[in-house]
């Protein structure tokens, strides 16, 4: 091989590294709020027991809001899961609208209404990998809020945990609180290939040095 084919293969090599190494710096995470690391004006659950117990369970005259914390890097999913009890039956117009509100660094912005049903533990999946602000908001520590019983007829509800998982996350959780997160295995293929390259680059070494 001549010196310079040896030179464009050993930049084709540092150059892929790089670029795989940038790519690595986003891991998957699943940051969780619950009663463990409520603040005193977060209301998540202790457990199932105390569902229809004050202050969790909760109405119109008693919305809150809650901060994840920053999560760094460029990531390519973004989705926040609430676990909600007692979200009854409703329509556009009548039921129990319990409406989140995202802040997306000027402004609150509505994501929708919690889904569920009467008496049971369920999440509420909200997608928000395609908005543009979310990548900086998550960077920053996301802020949400909730607006209960949004059209004020008489309805409560207790809030359990809210998952934010970037990039499909590292714990698998269930609505229900007090049962915690399950830690899952991340693949590492973002290392597989800066291995794979650093020992392409070794044997271009070595061979440069036999000729």
């Amino acid at each position: 091989m001549s010196t310079f084919f040896k030179k464009v293969a050993m930049a084709a090599v540092i150059g892929a590294a790089m670029c795989v190494s940038a790519t690595a710096t986003a891991a998957p995470i699943t940051d969780v709020k619950e009663y463990a690391n409520n603040t005193a004006s977060e209301f998540f659950v202790i457990n199932d027991a105390a569902k229809y117990s004050s202050p969790y369970y909760r109405d119109a005259n008693q919305d809150w809001g809650w901060t994840h914390n920053a999560i760094a890097g460029t990531h390519s999913s973004i989705k926040l899961d609430i676990s909600a009890f007692d979200v009854d039956f409703s329509t556009l117009f009548n039921g129990e609208i319990d409406l989140i509100w995202i802040f997306d660094g000027s402004d609150w912005l509505s994501l929708g209404a919690l889904a569920g049903a009467t008496d049971i533990w369920a999440f509420t999946s909200f997608d928000l990998s395609s908005y543009s602000w979310a990548q900086a908001q998550v960077n920053a520590g996301l802020q949400v809020k909730m607006n209960i019983d949004a059209l004020n007829e008489g309805w409560l509800v207790t809030l359990g945990k809210s998952s934010l998982i970037v990039d499909g996350g590292d714990q698998v959780c269930v609505p229900t609180p007090g049962v915690p997160c399950t830690p899952v295995s991340v693949s590492e293929p973002a290392s597989l290939g800066l291995f794979g390259l650093a020992l392409l680059g070794l044997g271009l070494r070595r061979r440069k040095s036999a000729v």
